[in-house]
């Protein structure tokens, strides 16, 4: 318990963004933190920001680039999720002459396909609309309640007129608001007085654009009161209908760009999405002017340049699932009547999906264009979404209707059924295009990896990005470096799965067999070469990379490619698996956990991480835009992923030391005390007698001797902070369990013997023949027996604190208090035999003073005597950087003492780099 405190205390693990500490939320699993072997991560929202960006979009095979804002860059702290407006798709898009001049058409022009795509934008979502942010209330009960619009229209303030807009400059006073993160149930935490009015304010995102006076002094007194990711600039809605974009120049682009400055009486709706992806791509629309208005179970109405608003009648929404990887709308065009499936989803399941293109040349080149922009996108790290559609007949939709309406009666395989006619109606589908969404890394996520695996860790991140992506965003996370052996494994076959894992293990064993041979050769003549470190190195810089294709065929039972495939993983530092499904994520952390027996940590931020955050040993939760059913389901919450590095280098290193010797200490005083009680037996020949006063036995360990083993529990320190960060690789001290073995606990008990027979001992021969009666003796065996027992804690106790100091006084002040209390009032307590004036008597015969000296010393002379050569001759790697970081520090010590006794004015100090040759490549 006061292991949790002190870790949900910690200042350096707390988040004043977000303003959350670190959650624990069990309470018996603190020393697992410092003895994991692998660890599983989920990449969006874990190690990236999970706040998209929308960057790159490919139409009809035409690429547009949306560059970072300046006020965006990397330091700056914005919230703002606006897109600069490429002048040439706005062109594009204003080529269009209508809908009724395409109805009239034969062919569809690309201004048509712009229009389609950024209207696919707006439909293709759940993204609902409101005037107002969402509100909750938590009530006695600890249920979630909605507010009604009703109620938040009476409590809110009347709207000041400016023009023709009503601008609501208050907003509803409230106990509690929505949480950041998009469609969560959680209640938000309550907010001040101070932070109760806010207000709306407008975002130009084009930096070239020039505000007026007025616009300025506006957005200067104007403040935001939507939630963070909602807050979202708002843009000019264009409804210029001739415009011919080809004959623009340059002044005249930026005039158009100009026009698209918002004004400060028109505000967006606020978007709440169940996902921060469908927030960037309905922002991206509406900077284009196609504008989500307004979303009801039925319809869904849009603004479109050129064409005022329109009310799409909603069908049906295919939901997205994590097996067909994609989501769709059918809706209803209220120009044209035609029934429009709109489908966007990840390349591998859209794509497939295309109509054959034998016969359309034009639409064949589209596809290769888009493939290529995709492979592009993702090489650069951007998560990449597949937009296209179909057009169905009234008799294809009907046909379709009824079989999936039989389909949700059946009540065998259900799931299965509905995915079947979800996939039957999404095909022949004609592709409109792709987008580059961005997801940047958080911030000490490179520094992070790095150190986790100096320490030994293996560190998988299972994602279910493109491979490209996932692998540019593994090389920028640090978590792949370029000096290390990249090993692939993406087949689309068993066999071919089988011959690429055998082949790797080969080559690596011959690898091995190479190096040591010139190994061997080399240390004949020096200790180490640079050859040498050039083969280690090789051998211990793996990378592997497997799709989610592979993993099917690999995690199989039936293939019996599960071992070879988890005795290649621990020849490398990190596995990437891409294109990983829940059910493969939580699968993979079963397999190492059961196959190589090994200690897991899993840590996601979504619900598609719960089943293998549940499956780990340790399960982490990251608070971040997706929701609360990760940290739900976890064992603790972070809200960064950089601070799993103190997490787990010293926290979880500081729990597993501090337990195993307190767990060791504990069975060790008792085991002693025991002891006692067992020689006396043996010398007056099994009697039955006790010598020890049963209130003695009753406190023993309750008040006697409790004190240091809690100190060393909570306090104890075998390293400092700085230096079990500097040094990740001392982490191995727990991940290989060296404290606690097994031959550890045997040791123990034969030191816990030898100190009872010379306690016991040595005051049997010093009151041989003495007229002291049965409880005197007794009571000088409890006092001595203390006293090993707290300075056997002293020996065991790695860096002194007052807190230390005071256990161990408060320990013997209890003892004696309570003896000299106890033996001067009773005389017939508690039915037990009198002790009266026993300690008084004991402690006035110097014998009692001697006796006491001379146990301590022979008890603890061979433990005191072990700990010293150990340490001088065989120290442990945190022993040895101690004495390392003492050295140093005495060298500082005498630079700057040389440097003030000279004129120089400045003070030399040697540096401390970082060590970082510590990696292994497999867990011990």
């Amino acid at each position: 318990m006061m292991q949790i405190y002190h870790i949900h205390r910690d200042v350096d693990m707390y988040d004043p963004v977000v303003n959350k500490r670190t959650e624990c939320r069990a309470l018996n699993i603190t020393e697992e933190l410092g003895q994991i072997q692998y660890i599983f991560s989920d990449k969006t929202g874990t190690l990236t920001e999970n706040k998209m960006i929308f960057r790159r979009c490919t139409i009809a095979g035409v690429d547009y680039n949306h560059p970072e804002l300046q006020g965006t860059k990397k330091g700056n702290n914005t919230n703002s999720l606006s897109v600069v407006i490429n002048p040439e798709l706005l062109s594009d898009l204003h080529r269009n002459g209508g809908v009724t001049e395409y109805i009239y058409s034969t062919k569809a022009t690309h201004a048509h396909r712009v229009q389609e795509f950024l209207l696919l934008l707006a439909i293709c979502n759940t993204v609902v609309c409101s005037q107002h942010p969402h509100h909750d209330f938590m009530n006695a009960s600890g249920v979630i309640e909605s507010i009604s619009q009703k109620t938040i229209d009476e409590d809110m303030p009347k709207p000041d007129v400016v023009g023709s807009e009503h601008i609501t400059i208050s907003s509803h006073k409230d106990k509690y608001l929505r949480l950041e993160e998009s469609r969560s149930v959680t209640p938000s935490p309550p907010l001040h007085s101070h932070q109760y009015t806010s207000h709306v304010s407008t975002l130009t995102p084009i930096d070239s654009v020039d505000s007026s006076p007025t616009s300025d002094l506006f957005q200067n007194q104007i403040k935001t009161t939507r939630p963070k990711l909602l807050n979202i600039p708002t843009i000019n809605f264009l409804s210029k209908r001739n415009v011919s974009g080809s004959n623009l120049t340059d002044e005249q682009k930026v005039k158009l760009n100009r026009s698209a400055t918002p004004s400060p009486y028109e505000f967006k709706p606020i978007y709440e999405a169940e996902s921060p992806d469908e927030l960037a791509l309905v922002d991206a629309a509406f900077n284009y002017n196609c504008r989500l208005v307004n979303r009801t179970p039925s319809s869904v109405t849009v603004d479109l340049p050129d064409e005022g608003r329109l009310h799409f009648d909603i069908l049906n929404i295919l939901p997205f699932d994590s097996t067909r990887k994609r989501m769709s709308v059918i809706v209803k065009h209220p120009v044209t009547k035609e029934i429009i499936l709109y489908c966007k989803g990840a390349d591998s399941a859209v794509l497939p999906h295309i109509v054959s293109t034998e016969d359309d040349s034009e639409q064949k080149q589209i596809i290769h264009k888009t493939q290529q922009h995709l492979n592009s996108y993702a090489r650069e790290g951007l998560r990449v979404l597949v937009m296209a559609k179909r057009i169905l007949s009234q008799r294809e939709y009907t046909e379709w209707y009824q079989k999936h309406l039989e389909t949700e009666r059946s009540l065998d395989n259900l799931e299965k059924r509905i995915r079947e006619s979800y996939s039957s109606i999404e095909t022949n589908l004609l592709l409109l295009g792709a987008t580059g969404i961005e997801d940047r890394l958080q911030e000490g996520v490179p520094e992070t990896l790095q150190s986790l695996i100096s320490a030994g860790i293996v560190v998988w991140v299972l994602t279910g990005d493109k491979p490209e992506t996932a692998l540019n965003i593994a090389y920028s996370s640090k978590l792949f470096s370029p000096q290390m052996e990249l090993l692939k494994l993406m087949t689309r076959s068993k066999d071919t799965a089988e011959n690429t894992i055998q082949f790797y293990l080969a080559e690596i064993e011959k690898q091995r067999r190479i190096s040591s041979a010139d190994y061997n050769e080399e240390m004949l003549y020096r200790r180490a070469s640079a050859s040498c470190s050039k083969t280690i190195q090789k051998d211990s810089g793996r990378a592997l990379i497997v799709d989610g294709r592979t993993l099917t065929f690999i995690l199989d039972r039936r293939s019996n490619l599960t071992k070879p495939f988890l005795e290649l993983t621990t020849l490398c530092n990190s596995v990437l698996c891409c294109r990983a499904t829940p059910l493969q994520k939580a699968y993979i952390v079963k397999v190492v956990k059961e196959e190589l027996k090994m200690r897991t940590l899993a840590i996601g931020d979504g619900a598609n991480d719960v089943s293998m955050i549940q499956t780990a040993d340790v399960g982490i939760g990251i608070s971040g835009q997706e929701g609360m059913q990760a940290v739900m389901a976890a064992d603790f919450s972070l809200s960064r992923f950089k601070y799993l590095e103190k997490f787990l280098l010293v926290h979880g290193h500081w729990s597993y030391d501090r337990l195993s010797r307190m767990v060791l200490y504990f069975f060790y005083k008792n085991a002693a005390f025991a002891c006692l009680i067992l020689w006396y037996q043996i010398y007056c020949g099994f009697s039955g007698t006790v010598m020890i006063d049963q209130m003695y036995f009753m406190l023993y360990n309750l008040l006697f001797t409790s004190l240091p083993p809690l100190a060393i529990g909570v306090y104890d320190q075998d390293a400092p902070e700085d230096l079990l960060r500097d040094k990740p690789y001392l982490y191995k001290q727990g991940r290989l369990g060296k404290v606690y073995r097994s031959y550890s606990f045997w040791i123990t008990m034969l030191d816990a013997v030898y100190q009872s027979i010379c306690i016991f001992f040595i005051c049997e021969q010093t009151y041989a023949d003495s007229d002291i009666d049965i409880f005197e003796f007794g009571t000088t065996l409890t006092t001595c027996c203390m006293f090993v027992m707290l300075l056997h804690a002293s020996i065991e106790t790695r860096s002194w604190t007052i807190l230390h100091v005071a256990s161990v006084i408060l320990s013997i002040g209890a003892f004696y208090f309570y003896s000299l209390l106890y033996n001067s009032l009773c005389v017939n307590c508690f039915g037990l035999p009198s002790t009266y004036w026993v300690i008084q008597k004991a402690m006035m015969r110097p014998t009692y003073w001697l006796v006491t000296l001379l146990s301590c010393v022979a008890a603890l002379l061979p433990r005191f005597t072990f700990r010293i050569m150990n340490t001088l001759i065989a120290p442990d790697d945190v022993s040895r950087a101690l004495i390392a970081k003492r050295k140093r520090g005495r060298g500082e010590g005498f630079l700057v003492s040389w440097s003030r006794s000279t004129s120089a004015s400045s003070i030399h100090r040697t540096a401390d780099h970082r060590n970082q040759n510590q990696a292994l490549t497999s867990v011990g």
